[in-house]
């Protein structure tokens, strides 16, 4: 099933889709297609994205939802928390 809105990503996300639901998530950042898709709406995704990545303990893919966070105050937040549930330094991950 093809993502093409807020419903159909969290489905995908529930769904382990991860990989599909970030590249998804990527394009609307890069070209918004839809109005109302702003920073809080990519900033309210790309939590949904971290917190499956970490709860699966997949660290690296849960730094790069970090590193492309658009919103610094949840970059700093994610960051921490990262570092706090993987038990590594951030740099080492």
């Amino acid at each position: 099933m093809p993502i093409t809105d807020t419903a159909s990503f969290l489905q995908a996300v529930l769904n382990g889709q991860l990989a599909k639901a970030e590249a998804w998530l990527n394009q609307q950042k890069a070209s918004p297609a839809k109005p109302g898709y702003d920073q809080r709406w990519v900033d309210h995704r790309e939590r949904e994205l971290f917190r499956a990545y970490y709860s699966r303990a997949d660290w690296p893919s849960a730094k790069r939802i970090v590193e492309g966070s658009v919103l610094p105050s949840s970059k700093e937040g994610r960051r921490e928390r990262l570092q706090n549930l993987s038990g590594l330094k951030y740099e080492d991950i």
